[in-house]
């Protein structure tokens, strides 16, 4: 299947999810492993600017909410860039950590647009509280990966620290006087509020989350305890190798045009997106046939510009 035509945008937020080759489980909670997760979303958020809502590492999936800063092209750039950043470094420092190599992540991450307040609001409880539904922890609290729970529940901004390889090599590399560690540096992965919740003041803001988390995993307990299912616990993650995998293969389905919390939302998208395509579909059949200067659909991703010498 054709991947989908990307399209970003202003003050439009993005869930997207990205999976593990083979779904192993290099995400599986360790101290090492989360701060080189967190290390990696905290440089590329530094470096391109985004507005995170959500980011939630599952042990062999990222879950993330996303927006641009505003309707600035470069902005909107920021978007693919920092999810290009991120992932980079994070393929990086994980088969450095493993001693692999290879990507990290199977395919590109699956951006899907959030049409109103309330599937925003749902996507965010479904990111944080996904290790609960598949069965991990009995509580978000307990789940030691990376996850939005404690910031957005507590308002304290979480911090990770890395290496600056950059600095150590213009320091002479293997040849420097210096240990490796003395190029430590420290990086916050900051999370925004969801739009809907901003008006609200950060302690009702974050009791409200507890309290929507909270009624979140009752129900994912009373479904537990009607199929007789249990968690795995702290111990058996534990015990996971990072290159195991699922036993039985998840069928994740097709990726929605949209979220929205309503029929006719939906609808209404479906046009809008449809329109989107014939007039991107159009400007690119004259670009490729050299009319380089059209002027592709806003918020779409122009190809690049390939000049050859002769």
């Amino acid at each position: 299947m054709a991947r989908r035509i990307r399209r970003i945008k202003e003050e439009t937020a993005y869930s997207e999810v990205q999976r593990t080759v083979d779904r192993q489980f290099l995400f599986k909670p360790d101290p090492v492993v989360k701060n080189i997760i967190g290390s990696s979303v905290g440089r590329a958020q530094k470096q391109f600017p985004v507005r995170l809502f959500w980011v939630d590492f599952n042990i062999n999936h990222k879950q993330t909410g996303v927006m641009a800063l505003s309707d600035d092209p470069e902005h909107l750039q920021n978007v693919v860039k920092f999810h290009r950043l991120c992932n980079s470094l994070l393929a990086r420092e994980i088969n450095r950590f493993l001693l692999r190599e290879g990507p990290v992540f199977s395919s590109r991450n699956r951006s899907t647009e959030v049409v109103d307040d309330r599937s925003l609001e749902q996507q965010l409880l479904y990111a944080v509280t996904n290790p609960v539904k598949d069965g991990l922890v009995d509580r978000v609290a307990h789940w030691q990966g990376v996850s939005s729970y404690h910031q957005l529940a507590t308002g304290e901004v979480d911090r990770y620290t890395y290496i600056d390889r950059t600095k150590w090599h213009r320091a002479g590399g293997k040849r420097c006087k210096k240990p490796m560690s003395a190029f430590t540096e420290t990086v916050e992965v900051v999370l925004s509020p969801l739009p809907s919740w901003e008006h609200l003041p950060d302690h009702k803001r974050q009791s409200m989350f507890r309290r929507l988390v909270r009624q979140e995993e009752q129900e994912f307990r009373e479904q537990r305890e009607k199929e007789h299912r249990s968690v795995m616990g702290k111990r058996k993650l534990e015990k996971l190798d990072f290159r195991d995998r699922p036993k039985t293969k998840k069928y994740s389905g097709p990726q929605p045009l949209c979220h929205a919390s309503n029929i006719e939302a939906a609808r209404e998208f479906r046009k809008g997106w449809n329109l989107y395509l014939d007039h991107y579909y159009q400007m690119s059949g004259h670009f490729l046939e050299g009319n380089f200067n059209v002027e592709f659909p806003k918020g779409s991703i122009r190809p690049p510009l390939i000049q050859v010498c002769m």
